[in-house]
């Protein structure tokens, strides 16, 4: 039952966060006065950017849907999805030092889309973009794979 809820909901989420993604580049070179620089997509880096952003809005729901599994409470998994993607890691890298930044930062899924999914520079800490995917890829997984072994132990 979680997995084709997880393929439904995935499948929905990237189609809507592309169409979101291009919708909101198209815009915002549409209101962009023609002294501003301008992106296009036939440059790889930008394309591969919003790609890669549509895609990384459809893990983070996925990620949700398994914290959902797990909780089973909708207020408690909306909590803990936003209370441990993007308010953990300012906590901990706000705590920290600058290494705090290198060592944890580059792996949490707010830096990642921010450093390196959807960055068309590379940032010297981060991750490369497709190791940022694979990272939240893997937290998608994780918490899936999590979800349905608790679906199977609680439920059976």
């Amino acid at each position: 039952m979680l997995a084709a809820k997880a393929a439904v909901f995935g499948a929905v989420a990237l189609a809507v966060g592309q169409l979101v993604v291009f919708a909101i580049f198209l815009g915002g070179e549409a209101v962009l006065t023609p002294a501003a620089p301008h992106a296009s997509l036939g440059e790889p880096a930008v394309l591969r950017a919003v790609l890669l952003t549509g895609t990384y809005l459809a893990l983070l729901g996925l990620v949700g849907v398994g914290i959902g599994a797990i909780i089973r409470h909708t207020a408690g998994a909306v909590t803990a999805l936003v209370g441990v993607l993007f308010v953990l890691p300012w906590i901990v890298v706000g705590a920290g030092q600058e290494s705090a930044l290198d060592a944890v930062g580059k792996y949490a899924p707010m830096f990642i889309n921010e450093y390196s999914v959807a960055a068309v520079e590379p940032v010297p800490h981060a991750l490369s973009p497709w190791a940022g995917l694979g990272t939240v890829c893997l937290y998608a997984a994780v918490a899936l794979g999590a979800g349905g072994w608790m679906l199977t132990r609680r439920d059976a």
